[in-house]
């Protein structure tokens, strides 16, 4: 009998616990504010040279640093933060990683895609004032 209510509390302990999470996940998404997608533009260009990699279905290190899958969940200030950062790591030819450039060199931006995203995260930048 003392095992059967010790159980019966465990269940009733991790089912009240599950209800809260529940709760919790459930109001959490209900409050939370859905910032921007980008611009059709901004994914025409990502889609081809950062999307590859830079999604849930990329690699762990790279969706990691950026996941635009999660684009609308970040806030518009890490939008911001790394709107800049692609501006920056395209501008210095660090991404596309050399690896990717080399066997498929279809992916790399032009010089127009990169002003494009540069004029992109200075409107980002701008619309703070």
């Amino acid at each position: 009998m003392k095992k059967a209510t010790v159980s019966s509390i465990l269940v009733l302990i991790f089912f009240v616990l599950g209800l809260f999470l529940l709760n919790y996940s459930v109001t959490g998404q209900e409050t939370s504010k859905v910032s921007p997608a980008l611009p059709d533009n901004i994914n025409t260009i990502v889609t081809v040279s950062c999307m590859p990699c830079h999604t849930s279905k990329g690699g762990l290190l790279s969706r990691g640093k950026l996941n635009f899958t999660e684009w609308t969940q970040y806030s518009p200030e890490k939008q911001k933060e790394k709107a800049e950062k692609i501006y920056s790591v395209l501008k210095k030819g660090i991404m596309p990683p050399k690896s990717a450039r080399e066997t498929r060199p279809e992916i790399v931006p032009t010089k127009e895609q990169t002003d494009t995203i540069k004029k992109w995260a200075e409107s980002l930048k701008a619309d703070d004032k």
